[in-house]
């Protein structure tokens, strides 16, 4: 079964996202299992909305009292990764037939067959994806250093396969998430993702899927090569593997104030001519389900404000200024008694 999470806003990707793993699970033996996580209000939900997968509402998975306090803790961004470890939970306990779950943020969408995927799942517990496979070897931004405050693997994709060990796995992760899931890169805190990091120490059975193939996506496009093969498109990572594009990941893509990455300099758009053809194609995917209702609701949980992206002389007066507060904090300034 796949799960994602979502805000009311979020939906339209959400749809697309599961309307792309139905293509590609579909077998004869069964119809493929999405789920829907809202970390929304349904009230909120136009009245002629009707979703072709189950809806899970955060409030049937959390209780009042812990629904309005990390609410007024978190931004709407933190308040949905403080929320994933329940979801997952939630979704093995409601459908016990199921022995295998993938997550996948709204941003995703699968482009081939995802037996490899199942294969994993059939000898792990868990898959986790790397942001990137080999170290930059120039001077651009984002380095391997900035992965020290976000994470080394990145949350919009992890895969579990039902046991006691994934069990064991939740109950620590929800416990880490569920007050420390704010961005604080001084405090060490970043989401549900930068813990991640303990899970091949902690857990066993854990893969760590470096296929160049998996998790394609804006922080790591610099190492890999997209090929058009016929009907199929590969990819060629840093060690010269080429492998089917099994999932592409459109965050930071198909909206650039999504994600770590919002001055990242790298990629450019214009440079990667194979990128825009497949970001093209998925908007026209998310279109189908779009709704000027849907996008325009607020999300209803995290009363915090997202941190606003500025970019061009804002943006260079704001690190000019942090420049100025890092030189003051290194000068000695003499006691006057």
């Amino acid at each position: 079964m796949l799960l994602t999470i979502c805000t009311i806003r979020q939906l339209p990707q959400a749809l697309a996202l599961g309307t792309s793993f139905c293509h590609h699970a579909a077998t004869s033996a069964q119809t493929p299992l999405v789920l829907i996580g809202l970390v929304d209000d349904p009230a909120q939900l136009p009245a002629d909305f009707v979703s072709p997968y189950p809806i899970i509402p955060v409030k049937e998975v959390l209780t009042i009292a812990d629904l309005t306090s990390l609410s007024a803790k978190y931004t709407p961004t933190e308040f949905a990764a403080a929320c994933k470890p329940l979801f997952i939970a939630e979704a093995f306990r409601r459908f016990p037939e199921e022995d295998k779950l993938l997550y996948a943020d709204p941003s995703i969408q699968f482009l081939t067959s995802l037996s490899p995927i199942w294969e994993q799942l059939t000898i792990k517990n868990t898959i986790l994806t790397p942001f990137i496979t080999a170290k930059p070897m120039d001077t651009r931004w984002p380095d391997e250093k900035f992965f020290q405050n976000i994470g080394l693997y990145s949350s919009d994709f992890l895969g579990f396969c039902r046991s006691a060990e994934t069990d064991r796995l939740l109950v620590w992760w929800d416990d880490r998430v569920r007050d420390r899931a704010q961005i604080d890169f001084c405090e060490g805190l970043c989401l549900d993702q930068l813990w991640l990091m303990h899970v091949p120490v902690f857990f066993t059975d854990v893969a760590v899927v470096r296929n160049p193939g998996w998790h394609v996506a804006l922080w790591n496009l610099h190492e890999r090569t997209l090929l058009q093969e016929g009907n199929q498109l590969r990819v060629s990572g840093p060690d010269g593997q080429d492998q089917p594009l099994q999932f592409i990941n459109f965050k930071g893509l198909a909206n650039p104030d999504e994600g770590f990455f919002t001055h990242q300099n790298r990629f450019q758009l214009r440079d990667r001519p194979e990128v825009a053809a497949l970001l093209a194609t998925y908007r026209q995917h998310i279109s189908v389900y779009q709704s000027s209702t849907l996008v325009a609701t607020n999300p209803s949980y995290g009363e915090q404000l997202e941190p606003v992206v500025l970019r061009g002389w804002r943006y260079a007066v704001s690190q000019s200024l942090q420049g100025i507060t890092r030189f003051i904090d290194r000068v000695p300034i003499p006691v006057i008694n």
